[in-house]
């Protein structure tokens, strides 16, 4: 059984599955409490959107703290199923929907759905150039309600270009944090 568990709210302490593979690097539970510790008034009721979710882990963890509602997009079909198996684990089933399918793809689908978020949270690999198309295909598709963040988590040293500055840049550890306005203005 991994490390990677649930770390507050109803299914705190809930251990969570996961794969030893490279490209899955699920957040450490100081970037996880810092990040909730930021967004904790925000997620109570909240649609949450987990994009390149690897293991279910920050989606999970938005259910627990009391998000009403969580969609999962993750391309890895052993990935999607780790999120579906963590989901049954804490007893989230009901309030979440998982997508087997690249980022661009699901938020098209997310987009003819009428979907809007209260949050969503970005977390490609590494490196990858997948922030930037992310963010925009976001806000030119209107994703995010008024109000709403975007945060991405990318390394240390990854160069980010958008045409919008975060609103909160946060670092810890290897990890930076940035958070973003939903709306593209």
């Amino acid at each position: 059984m991994s490390g990677l568990r649930v770390i507050g709210g109803i299914a705190k302490g809930k251990r969570l599955k996961t794969r030893k593979v490279k490209h899955l690097r699920p957040a450490t539970d100081y970037v996880k409490e810092a990040l909730f510790n930021i967004m904790q008034h925000q997620v109570p009721g909240s649609f949450f959107l987990d994009l390149f979710a690897g293991s279910g882990n920050i989606g999970i963890e938005a259910l627990s703290r009391g998000a009403a509602k969580a969609c999962f997009v993750e391309k890895d079909p052993l990935n999607a199923a780790l999120i579906r198996e963590n989901l049954a684990i804490t007893g989230f089933k009901e309030q979440a929907e998982v997508y087997t399918c690249d980022v661009a793809r699901a938020l098209n689908l997310l987009r003819r759905k009428h979907y809007q978020f209260h949050l969503v949270f970005v977390d490609p690999p590494f490196r990858h150039g997948l922030i930037e198309p992310t963010l925009e295909k976001i806000w030119e598709f209107d994703l995010v309600i008024p109000g709403g963040l975007i945060i991405t988590r990318s390394a240390k040293k990854e160069v980010i270009k958008v045409q919008k500055y975060p609103i909160r840049k946060e670092k810890y550890g290897d990890s930076i944090l940035m958070f973003f306005s939903g709306s593209e203005s």
